[in-house]
């Protein structure tokens, strides 16, 4: 809006009283008071009122943490006498087990051999573990919901003219040039 057409405005906003009384006067019925709905013509565009007002957003936050990372290792404690030999009788038992005639006796050996070594290597005995093996950085996000100030349209500045004046009024919705909207005018007479 130019500086011209503002300084209009500002005038005819501030003899806004006189005005309407003096329009009002040409309506007033001798008998008393009396309300009118009228159409008026919208003069511009209407203009944004923004005010600053406080709200919930939601907000992205974001941090680095570490991660571990895990593998497995084996060792640890060394087997012990009676868990070699318990893993050869084992074995033993069980190659006695699957071995028939002639080749009982070998199985039986066998079996005990393997399973005195896998008694030694500690697969029975459980020694290999989880154990962290280094750590990876990883970003982690969540969203919270923030109070923020934030600008919002919170109505609308209509320019009309009635009466043969320009007037300004606060509405809700908004109006483009040369529409029409509907004002009520109450006239009460002036004692």
């Amino acid at each position: 809006m130019n500086k011209m057409t503002r300084l209009t405005l500002q005038k005819a906003t501030k003899q806004l009283t006189l005005n309407f009384a003096l329009a009002a006067a040409g309506l007033v019925l001798a008998s008393g008071a009396c309300a009118q709905t009228m159409l008026v013509k919208v003069l511009q565009k209407s203009d944004d009122i923004v005010s600053q007002v406080y709200q919930e957003v939601p907000v992205k936050s974001c941090r680095v943490e570490q991660i571990p990372i895990y593998g497995a290792q084996s060792g640890g404690k060394q087997p012990s006498t009676a868990d070699v030999v318990a893993g050869a009788i084992f074995g033993g038992l069980m190659g006695n087990a699957v071995g028939g005639g002639k080749g009982k006796d070998a199985a039986t050996l066998l079996g005990a051999i393997a399973g005195a070594d896998l008694a030694n290597k500690g697969s029975f005995s459980g020694n290999s573990k989880q154990v962290i093996t280094g750590q990876r950085q990883q970003e982690v996000c969540d969203v919270v919901m923030q109070q923020r100030s934030v600008n919002q349209v919170t109505g609308y500045k209509t320019y009309i003219e009635f009466g043969g004046n320009v007037w300004q009024m606060t509405t809700t919705i908004p109006y483009t040039k040369g529409e029409f909207l509907s004002v009520n005018v109450d006239i009460t007479p002036a004692e």
